[in-house]
């Protein structure tokens, strides 16, 4: 796992995890996972109403519109995490370790189609694999990255010394 270094405006340098790209896949998967439900569930819920194939457009608002704005969403409002990010104990920062506006999620929402959606992943898992930041393509052009909150404890933190 990396680190990157923030400096502060009274001169401290604070190191932050980067997120292993293990960890990302796992939240993710976690995320998909969340939203397949989801669909189940609206799928099943909508036909045990009777909701028929002529409402097309209640099809799209209650199943697409959700899963559409998931990420978005949760970041925005979650404090830069998803249920899946939760559970991995995953965050989005600025680089300078400030929280992001709607803007720096609603950049990096917008280029998870090129990132994730388009090619599978895999532009992701490059440029997350090259940059010495761990950041995806979303996260480059909106000075973001994911870092990972969970406690690093060592051999020599556990023992009494």
């Amino acid at each position: 796992m990396d680190n990157f270094q923030i400096e502060t405006a009274q001169n401290v340098s604070i190191y932050q995890n980067v997120a292993g790209l293990g960890d990302r896949i796992l939240a993710y998967v976690i995320d998909a996972l969340i939203i397949f439900s989801y669909l189940l569930l609206s799928v099943f819920l909508l036909g045990a109403f009777g909701i028929d194939d002529d409402e097309v457009w209640v099809f799209m608002l209650v199943l697409g519109l959700p899963t559409f704005l998931y990420h978005l969403f949760f970041e925005t409002f979650w404090d830069g995490k998803t249920p899946g990010k939760s559970a991995m104990k995953l965050r989005v920062v600025k680089l300078d370790g400030s929280k992001p506006g709607f803007g720096s999620y609603f950049v990096r929402w917008l280029m998870r189609i090129v990132d994730i959606s388009i090619t599978s992943g895999g532009v992701a898992i490059v440029s997350i694999l090259i940059s010495d930041k761990g950041q995806r393509l979303g996260d480059i052009a909106a000075g973001t990255t994911l870092i990972s909150e969970k406690k690093r404890v060592s051999l020599y933190d556990s023992l009494l010394v």
